[in-house]
């Protein structure tokens, strides 16, 4: 793995994590750290000291960057903003490296696909940034669905609440459907929650290491802040074998409640948490698991994606399998618009040196839409507003969302 010579796209938000993955995997000797882009310097220079210190050169354009090091790059980290992917991922692979792209892959299904093209035009391969793919446990759950441990899949469920003060909303790109011509369609179930929606089509999928054929989607969308994008969503995935897929997730509630994903099957069910795995099977728990966490899980990760470069069977998050989500998160704006949640349930609470926004019940009703397996508008929410059936057919998912100018 030494040889890996790697390279950085930006270090702000999220890139700091990216940083310091570079950095342990640096100091373990398992890549080298051949350059990175930092726009400014001035607003980072610790992370610019470690990277030259670990033998980077620094640019402050990261076209500049592919082009100095054309040929020379392995692996290209880019943990920029949704709508800065697919342009960063080409031209990463027209640089001859191969990307490791956070999630979601990108903003519309249509910018996936001329990823996935540009890729097989490279011969490199792009990884998606979903941690808890890369995760045993995960190949755990689907081996359990498709061998019959838990009988016959009958829905696949997850919730997740996770509060989100005003500073979140302060990068440009959050809480935004677009800017100008440019798609960026962040939300709590396309950023914060896109790992577990990327999951549960996983999970559905007929093989080990294949995602589910989506059918069609239900959305309700709803929106206590004021921004463009929704902050709170249900909704319920067909997949091609009718196997209906629940998500409900919000950033306005009460509490806070880690993402859990129950399988339920016709003689068992999974329960999975980020911390946990059980299995059952006629009610007897046949496995019992802590799950990776942490920078235990992001090392997992980031060996599985060196591996991939010396092994090209070896198991990664592609973008064929991340195409579910970014294709489910498309649908979802197509079946619902963002419906103002009412001001009366509405308060606002103190985080931290911030202030949040609480939808007042949320917590009771996401539960309650769980066990149930039913959409906030089927168990009579006066405020509730049913989504439109939306066909899940990539082609016309792609055309509904037109690129008329380039990301920049």
């Amino acid at each position: 793995m030494v040889g890996v010579r790697a390279a950085l796209i930006g270090v702000a938000g999220f890139g700091r994590v990216h940083c310091a993955d570079l950095l342990r995997l640096s100091e373990r000797g398992e890549a080298r750290i051949a350059a990175a882009t930092i726009r400014d310097e001035a607003r980072a220079p610790e992370h610019a000291a470690a990277l030259r210190g670990a033998g980077a050169r620094i640019f402050s354009d990261y076209r500049e960057m592919l082009a100095a090091l054309k040929g020379e790059i392995d692996l290209c980290f880019i943990p920029t903003g949704i709508h800065l992917h697919e342009k960063m991922t080409v031209d990463a692979l027209e640089a001859g490296a191969n990307v490791f792209v956070e999630k979601p892959a990108a903003a519309t299904i249509g910018q996936v696909e001329r990823m996935r093209a540009a890729e097989a035009t490279a011969g490199r391969f792009v990884a998606v940034g979903y941690q808890t793919m890369y995760a045993p446990e995960t190949l755990t759950m689907k081996r359990a669905i498709l061998d019959g441990t838990i009988g016959a899949l009958e829905a696949v469920k997850c919730r997740g609440l996770w509060p989100r003060p005003d500073t979140y909303y302060e990068k440009p790109w959050i809480g935004r459907i677009r800017e100008g011509n440019i798609w960026i369609l962040d939300s709590p179930f396309n950023n914060a929650f896109a790992h577990q929606l990327n999951m549960v089509a996983f999970l559905a999928g007929r093989e080990l290491a294949r995602t589910a054929e989506l059918a069609a989607i239900e959305a309700e969308l709803y929106s206590a802040r004021d921004i463009e994008t929704a902050d709170t969503a249900a909704m319920r995935i067909r997949t091609r074998d009718d196997a209906p897929l629940y998500f409900l997730v919000s950033h306005c509630p009460e509490g806070v409640l880690n993402p859990e994903i129950v399988v339920r099957g016709s003689r068992g069910r999974i329960h999975w948490t980020p911390e946990r795995l059980l299995i059952e099977r006629d009610g007897a728990v046949v496995t019992e698991m802590e799950c990776l966490t942490g920078t235990d899980l992001r090392d997992t990760m980031l060996r599985a994606v060196l591996k991939r470069i010396a092994e090209p069977q070896h198991f990664v998050c592609t973008l064929e399998v991340a195409a579910a989500e970014t294709l489910a998160a498309n649908g979802a704006h197509l079946s619902s618009p963002v419906h103002p949640v009412p001001k009366d349930i509405v308060r606002r609470v103190p985080q931290d040196s911030s202030m949040r926004t609480v939808i007042a019940g949320l917590d009771e009703l996401i539960a309650r839409a769980f066990t149930e397996e039913k959409l906030p508008s089927e168990l009579c929410v006066p405020w509730a507003a049913p989504g439109k059936k939306v066909a899940l057919d990539q082609a016309a998912i792609a055309a509904a969302y037109p690129e008329t100018e380039e990301s920049p």
